[in-house]
């Protein structure tokens, strides 16, 4: 399957918590990027292995960081929905499914 495509809004999550994690430590950030490039690669390969979430979307839980990728799959198309903190607001990119 194709790579996965960000929603603008998903994709400046990202962008944050990467520079946060990096400006925390750089290695740090270098892992936040190593389980985000997991969690795109698994995806890929096998999108309906991570468990149903909220909406109809589909999460992607990462390892050691308050993550989720929530992403939805569309005429075989991953399209990453949020990259959202686990103790953030669940479901708060509800609106982005319209997009």
């Amino acid at each position: 399957m194709a790579e996965p495509e960000y929603h603008p809004e998903a994709s400046d999550e990202v962008a944050n918590a990467f520079s946060h994690y990096a400006s925390v430590n750089s290695e740090v950030g270098e892992r936040f990027k190593l389980e985000l490039n997991r969690a795109e690669q698994l995806v890929q390969r096998s999108p309906d292995s991570c468990r149903t979430f909220f909406h109809g979307t589909q999460g992607f839980r990462f390892r050691g960081f308050p993550f989720v990728t929530a992403y939805i799959v569309r005429d075989e198309r991953i399209i990453a929905i949020a990259a959202a903190r686990t103790r953030r607001t669940p479901g708060y990119w509800r609106s982005r499914l319209t997009d």
